[in-house]
């Protein structure tokens, strides 16, 4: 009995536990790619990735703040040093990213944009582009 009890009570607790859907978890995942492509092309690339925020937006749109800090000496990334800081927003709406990095002003300036083929529910029309399987 106190087994049933305890599995009920841990399958309530870790399924209030799901990080986020899918479609934020893509959103993340791109900008994170997308942030940390743009410092590589800067060579700063010893950035290592410390925070994801998501910004609050009244529009249609997703903005999310990503802050990247610079190691210390040890190659330690430490939340009470002042260590150099990079902060990156990246937006999406509909089919539109647009990565900018925050300037020390409060203005943001865009570093990157990418503009996304809509989808589409067309099946294809060459039936040579079609996987099959076959079993025999």
């Amino acid at each position: 009995m106190k087994n049933k009890v305890l599995f009920i009570l841990c399958s309530l607790v870790f399924t209030g536990c799901q990080i986020t859907d899918q479609k934020t978890h893509q959103q993340q995942e791109i900008c994170k790619t997308l942030s940390e492509g743009y410092l590589k092309t800067q060579n700063q690339q010893t950035y290592e990735f410390w925070k994801l925020e998501q910004i609050p937006n009244q529009t249609e749109q997703n903005t999310l703040k990503l802050i990247y800090k610079k190691p210390n000496e040890n190659g330690l990334v430490l939340t009470g040093l002042l260590l150099p800081t990079v902060e990156l927003e990246c937006t999406l709406k509909q089919q539109h990213i647009v990565v900018s990095v925050a300037q020390p002003t409060g203005k943001n300036l865009q570093v990157l944009e990418v503009i996304l083929p809509k989808p589409t529910n067309d099946t294809p029309r060459n039936p040579d582009l079609v996987a099959r399987s076959e079993t025999q």
